[in-house]
């Protein structure tokens, strides 16, 4: 499934490939099924015309829908390319729906270079899943792929810190572990000028 309904959100999942593997991510266990929607992608991923056609089923007049999310069990940064195309199109046909990514925030490492401006073209929100201050804890949390791991945490920061500069909405978010303090992450978050939600474990 490429689109799915989540409150007021229609959620774009436009792959299953991630570069981390959290300890707390429930996709392997729940077998990619969330609240009775099966994200598994089998075969080619989707393409912007798959995206957007899905989007137009949805986007009627009558539509209760406030925002549209790049959000599955995947990194959507991955799929850059593919984002700017929807993002484009729904700020040139549906300017009235709010815009957002949930990320973890290696999408600049990922591309070797600085793609906040470019998410800025498009994007009215950006949530950062940094999940703690500590650089040796986030590793541990996050359990990045071999190339992510020396540079994953300073990546994930320097990427919320350029979202802000860039004058995207930015959010540091953090899943509630008991044995991670959140305190020090919310000080970083209004440091760098971003909001901060603690969100609870799926269980």
């Amino acid at each position: 499934m490429i689109l799915y309904e989540k409150g007021h959100g229609l959620y774009l999942n436009l792959t299953n490939r991630c570069p981390v593997a959290c300890r707390f991510c429930v996709k392997v266990p729940w077998e990619y099924e969330f609240e009775g929607h099966d994200l598994s992608i089998e075969g080619p991923e989707p393409t912007a015309e798959d995206l957007i056609a899905a989007l137009k089923e949805k986007l009627t007049k009558d539509a209760p829908w406030r925002e549209v999310v790049f959000c599955g069990f995947g990194e959507s940064t991955y799929r850059l390319k593919e984002m700017t195309e929807v993002g484009l199109h729904l700020k040139t046909h549906h300017p009235e729906v709010k815009v957002r990514l949930n990320t973890v925030g290696l999408g600049s490492l990922i591309w070797d270079r600085d793609i906040a401006p470019e998410l800025a073209r498009f994007l009215d929100e950006v949530a950062v899943s940094l999940n703690t201050a500590d650089p040796r804890q986030w590793v541990d949390l996050l359990r990045p792929a071999p190339s992510y791991r020396e540079k994953g945490f300073a990546a994930s920061r320097l990427f919320a810190e350029n979202c802000v500069a860039a004058g995207i909405r930015t959010r540091v978010t953090a899943v509630e572990l008991p044995e991670v303090d959140l305190k020090p992450l919310e000080k970083y978050a209004q440091k760098i000028g971003a909001d901060f939600t603690a969100r609870p474990t799926l269980d």
